[in-house]
């Protein structure tokens, strides 16, 4: 026999589980595993022509193979079916909706999952399975969900659960039905029971957090004793509570939360009964009141999770202006800054006011520029100090209608709380961004990150960056590797390029570094950087961790020692804004507060804020350059403000040797994304900014194509790769006149054996492609002619000329350029030559001869150099 059951104190989302799985084995039989809550036995009694019920007095419980439990997983909860739970022959088979808890059934075949009620869990296999349900069916299904979904308002609410819902409406679910059964009215003793625990509430900080416990003794038993303590949570609006009833020999316990520090769940299921991280309720027997309470007292204190407090979410350190700071030349700060307020400190550092723009905006607009700020800074202080608790700071900015809050040790300011720091510590960077944060992050664990960096990284770098998180931790600095290859390790790209940022003393920490690993170190003070110099040749850069303004677009930054978080905010995409902890036990911890890991994995470039390109219009040629090389695309916002930028022709105002660079980057990168980068900088409208005349042309593409198939063997032929970008850059360049391009390297502020690189390309090459495709040009006039050529032009020759061309090309590389007389300027002397110009003449005709075949070997060598000689001596 198949029996269907769920839980003692049987509520709708149970119900309807059991309906459900009744679905799926339509041999089992439904039995209730205990009491019935008030409203669902109403629905029932009204429904008992549809339901079918048997009578667990009536089950042999020997009879029994197959358990199929919903809407639960603790054996204790299964009232008299306990005892079938480890029989030998039993089958359990568990449909539930709750996280694993440590009393949960183990040797079950359990089709959980982690959704907002049970009832959705098993209306996904009936969907799955095209399994047909009737209006009545869906009513008692949209019941179940709602029930324990709080109509989809609780934490626990997933997608799925709403969409079952709209299917359910779809298929008739009477809404009517719904809301009678879910908002039932207290009777007279439920109004009983709600004015004693009134009564007996009591208030307790648990690690910070205020737990509301309510105490009350009936004289009868009262059911819904879970839905009196919602209506007393609701009604002196309580974050936590928890109710204790005493009635008929036994004590029932309703627990309630709103936050996540307290897990009801977690906390119930040590009494035997459990529910929701958000709701629950347990039934102990042999308790009084007073034992049950200082139960309930101990295992909040074991099972309480700490408040979040300012100290972890304020950011720091914060911008402050001295009370003495004219109004103009705060305006101008908060200007550069993109601040909206500032703290104001007299001399001593102390905390005496805030000025926001507005105050700074009015001042201004009455000529009083050269005012201090004090005469207009809010006096009337709202702060914190560090341990102030989430919910302290959001009923301050509520009941004061402000946006910030600084946070203060004794009068010192040491962070600031914004509302946006709030509302993410509330309800998770998803809340305002879409997209889950990490360092906690869903996305990878520590373990996960040091067993990538394990299979990724060479055992010397994973050995060093142990030596790395060593001397964080005996310093005390909280270091972090940074940059491209945190985006590359994820992204599973090679990338050795070793950056650190230190929270403090980023300097003294590469010293103590260097000592350690004996390398050589050099430091920039100004900037807080420093460059270690490893035995090996390995380079570690190492950065204070800082934040950035500009004070126009287009210009340098000006840098001020920060935080990580505000450290990443400056950079420029959100695939290069995350970081891994290094230092001690948060070795491996990611660090993503801008979601950098969902643009990875929906392949995207994201800037970080709005006027990122106006800032630093390089970031336009790094996109583009980002985009090419991991097949990605920036996301609409992102590409829509670089053509605004393009369009206000900000990157015109962009130094010349800004914008080589990020081109250079371009052109390093692997055929065919180069010219892949020009086609798209011309689309956004960018690459006229180089040069009005520079246009992808096809014959510009057609001169890439050669390159992407030649370049190669090219490089294997020279004997070595050169600079990689300059063939790239000629093939820029060579539809405009040569003159004008190097006109154009000259203002880009090219090196001169760059530029010279470049003139070989757009000048000597064309003329030695024309002569290499004359048969007439004989092999000692080609070497004339490529023997001068640097690397990266032979590179650029070999690629663009014809296949004939090509091949004398290949005859210099691999023959010709290697060809040179077996004689000396020994031999000459010993002929009677003195030592002169004429040693180099003599030998350059005997080597054009070689190269021509007109002779060989050392005997006609000598013999054509005495002939030479002879005439030399004669003059």
């Amino acid at each position: 026999m198949d029996v269907i059951l769920g839980h003692v104190n049987v509520d709708f989302d149970a119900l309807a589980s059991m309906v459900a799985a009744k679905k799926l084995y339509p041999e089992a039989v439904m039995v209730f595993a205990g009491a019935v809550n008030r409203n669902v036995r109403e629905f029932i009694t009204l429904h008992g022509d549809v339901l079918e019920f048997m009578d667990p007095r009536a089950l042999d419980m020997e009879a029994v193979n197959r358990l199929i439990v919903v809407d639960n997983r603790i054996a204790d909860r299964l009232g008299e079916f306990r005892q079938l739970y480890g029989r030998e022959g039993v089958e359990i088979f568990v449909y539930d909706h709750h996280p694993p808890s440590p009393h949960d059934m183990t040797g079950v075949k359990d089709y959980s999952e982690y959704l907002g009620a049970t009832t959705t869990v098993l209306l996904k296999i009936i969907r799955g399975k095209s399994i047909p349900i009737t209006p009545f069916e869906a009513t008692l299904f949209a019941l179940g969900i709602h029930e324990d979904t709080g109509s989809l308002t609780y934490a626990g609410t997933t997608p799925d659960d709403a969409e079952a819902l709209a299917y359910l409406m779809r298929k008739g679910a009477n809404l009517d039905v719904v809301m009678h059964f879910l908002s039932k009215q207290l009777s007279p003793e439920q109004h009983l029971l709600m004015r004693r625990l009134f009564s007996g509430l009591e208030h307790h900080r648990v690690k910070g957090v205020l737990v509301t416990v309510a105490k009350a003794r009936m004289e009868e038993y009262v059911e819904g004793a879970s839905m009196v303590a919602g209506k007393l949570a609701d009604l002196e609006n309580l974050d936590v509570l928890f109710t204790l009833t005493e009635m008929q020999g036994r004590v029932v316990v309703v627990g309630l939360s709103r936050l996540q520090q307290v897990d009801v769940d977690r906390i119930l299921s040590n009494l035997g009964g459990g529910g929701h991280p958000k709701a629950g309720s347990a039934v102990l027997k042999g308790y009084t009141l007073t034992a049950a309470e200082r139960k309930l007292m101990a295992l909040l204190e074991e099972n309480v999770r700490p408040l979040v407090t300012a100290r972890e979410i304020m950011s720091g350190p914060v911008k402050t202006i001295g009370e003495e700071t004219p109004i103009a030349e705060a305006s101008r700060r908060m200007e550069l800054t993109g601040h909206t307020a500032f703290p104001v400190v007299d001399e001593r550092g102390e905390l005496v006011g805030m000025i926001s723009r507005k105050d700074l905006d009015k001042a201004g607009h009455h000529g009083l520029g050269h005012a201090p700020v004090k005469g207009f800074m809010t006096r009337n202080l709202i702060a914190v100090d560090e341990n102030a608790s989430l919910q302290e700071i959001q009923k301050l900015m509520t009941d004061n209608a402000i946006g910030r809050v600084p946070v203060v040790k004794g009068r010192r300011v040491v962070g600031i709380v914004t509302r946006k720091d709030l509302l993410r510590a509330l309800h998770g960077q998803e809340y305002l961004y879409g997209f889950a944060p990490s360092g906690k992050t869903s996305g990878y664990t520590r373990a996960e990150i040091i067993e990538l960096m394990q299979r990724q990284l060479p055992g010397e770098v994973q050995n060093l960056l142990r030596q790395v998180s060593r001397v964080a931790e005996e310093g005390g600095y909280p270091v972090y590797l940074v940059g491209g290859v945190v985006r590359d390790l994820l992204l599973g790209y090679p990338n050795l390029d070793l950056d650190l940022v230190v929270e403090g003393e980023g300097i003294e920490f590469a010293r103590r570094l260097a000592r350690e690993t004996k390398a050589r170190i050099r430091s920039h003070r100004k900037f807080g950087t420093a460059v270690i110099i490893l035995p090996s040749g390995r380079r570690i850069d190492v950065a204070t961790a800082r934040t950035e303004f500009y004070e126009r677009p287009a210009a340098l930054p000006v840098v001020e020692i920060s935080s990580i978080r505000q450290d990443l905010y400056r950079r420029d995409f959100t695939i290069n804004a995350m970081a891994i902890a290094l230092t001690g036990d948060r070795f491996g911890e990611l660090l993503d507060y801008f979601g950098g890991l969902r643009d990875l994995d929906r392949r995207q470039i994201r800037i970080l804020h709005n006027l990122s390109f106006v800032e630093d219009p390089t970031r336009i040629f790094r996109a583009v350059r980002f985009e090419q090389r991991y097949g990605f695309r920036m996301e609409r916002q992102t590409e829509m403000l670089a053509r605004r930028a393009v369009e206000m022709e900000i990157v015109g105002r962009l130094t010349n040797a800004r914008v080589r660079d990020e081109l250079v980057d371009i052109l390093s990168e692997p055929l065919p994304l180069p010219l892949k980068g020009l086609e798209r900088l011309e689309e956004l409208g960018a690459l006229r900014t180089l040069h009005p005349d520079i246009r992808v042309t096809p014959a510009m593409r057609s001169r890439f194509r050669l390159l992407e198939r030649h370049l190669g063997e090219a490089w294997r032929l020279i004997g070595e790769e050169g600079r990689a970008w300059i063939p790239g850059m000629a093939t820029m360049l060579a539809d405009l006149p040569s003159a004008e391009g190097l006109k154009w390297c000259h203002q880009m502020r090219l090196r001169r054996e760059d530029s010279e690189a470049i003139r070989q390309c757009l000048e000597e090459v064309p003329i030695a492609v024309e002569a290499l495709c004359d048969r007439r040009t004989s092999p000692s006039r080609v070497v004339a002619m490529l023997d001068p050529l640097v690397p990266e032009a032979l590179a650029y020759l070999y690629a663009l000329a014809g296949p004939e061309a090509r091949e004398r090309v290949f005859s210099y590389l691999t023959t010709w350029r290697g060809t040179f007389p077996s004689i000396s300027g020994k031999d000459l002397r010993e002929m009677g030559l003195p030592p002169s110009r004429l040693y180099s003449q003599i030998l350059v005709k005997i080597r054009e001869a070689l190269l021509d075949g007109e002779i060989s070997g050392r005997e006609e060598e000598l013999s054509l150099a005495r002939s030479l000689a002879e005439k030399a001596m004669r003059r």
